[in-house]
């Protein structure tokens, strides 16, 4: 099977970023093209894959691409994440027709590495019964009997709204962990996700050991 060109593009350019120290901006996408002779499309997708594995840094406005610096990104229990005991901050709660959603900017050492939002539907009383302080996965499980369903885990590319908050550039990859929540009868109610950016942070899985999940 053919290597694709765009992996073919990204593995030189791995080559370029060995030699460059953290913070260093990287060439654009027309030179980039030009060096290695393929279409523009292809240096992007590269780009992103890099960007997504947290190899480059991608600014906002006219900051451009920088190498990342090297260092350990946050690692993240994904038990921790959809039960949101993780730190965060700018958390907002609005209501429209009959759907209200949570909104809060996950963050580490005071750096933004994430954005949660979860849309509930039909929760009567969720506005003056919540307290933004008590975990959101708790508080549903306890005052609505909410299930959570398995996590699933995909990337997302940043709508300009999160991307505001990640501080990094609209349609920049991200991790992104979704599950749904069901009531009692098993209607859904809840449909929460989670973003993450790959360069920041790392997810861990649970260990299997023998029968037991540890």
């Amino acid at each position: 099977m053919p290597v694709p060109r765009y992996y073919q593009a990204k593995t030189r350019l791995l080559d370029l970023l060995d030699d460059l120290p953290g913070h260093t901006p990287f060439p654009p996408e027309r030179a980039l093209s030009d060096l290695l002779r393929v279409s523009r499309s292809t240096i992007r997708k590269a780009l992103d894959e890099l960007v997504l594995e947290g190899r480059l840094l991608r600014g906002t406005g006219r900051q451009g691409t920088t190498v990342a610096p090297p260092g350990q990104p946050h690692r993240i229990a994904l038990h921790a994440l959809t039960a949101d005991q993780l730190p965060r901050e700018r958390t907002t709660t609005s209501t429209r027709n009959d759907v209200t959603t949570v909104e809060s900017v996950l963050v580490h050492l005071d750096d933004p590495i994430g954005v949660r939002q979860t849309h509930l539907h039909a929760l009567p009383g969720f506005a003056t019964r919540y307290d933004p302080g008590t975990p959101l996965r708790e508080f549903l499980a306890t005052a609505y009997r909410l299930r959570q369903s398995e996590p699933r885990c995909t990337t997302a590319l940043a709508t300009p709204r999160v991307a505001s908050l990640l501080n990094v550039r609209p349609a920049t990859p991200l991790l992104a962990v979704s599950w749904l929540g069901h009531d009692t009868t098993g209607a859904t109610r809840e449909l929460s996700r989670v973003v993450l950016r790959s360069d920041r942070a790392h997810l861990t899985l649970p260990q299997v050991r023998g029968d037991q999940i540890v």
